[in-house]
């Protein structure tokens, strides 16, 4: 079965830096808790809470992650799919496919 996060990781404290703003300002934006905020990125964050945040800040959800994009060329296959409240990821077609078989 795929990773449930991949090699992947969220860059979301790292924007953040970039652009001189704090946890609790992104906290305030979105109109949570700092803490709530904090305990969802450190956890496996729902989708609607990443695109949440991407929207917030200008970005799409993707650019809220890290990865070694070098290692994809444009014809491969790549995405995460959300299912029974878990993200899994996948890096190529092969393994879309055995997740699909798998979970029939």
């Amino acid at each position: 079965m795929a990773e449930k996060t991949g090699i992947e990781e969220l860059r979301v404290k790292e924007i953040l830096k970039e652009r001189g703003m704090k946890m609790y300002e992104l906290a305030e934006k979105l109109d949570i808790a700092p803490e709530s905020l904090t305990r969802a990125l450190q956890r496996n964050p729902q989708y609607t809470t990443l695109k949440a945040i991407a929207d917030t800040l200008g970005l799409s959800v993707r650019d809220l992650f890290r990865g070694d994009d070098s290692r994809v060329s444009n014809n491969e296959m790549r995405g995460c799919i959300f299912y029974n409240g878990e993200m899994h990821t996948f890096n190529s077609r092969e393994e879309i496919e055995k997740f699909l078989t798998d979970n029939k």
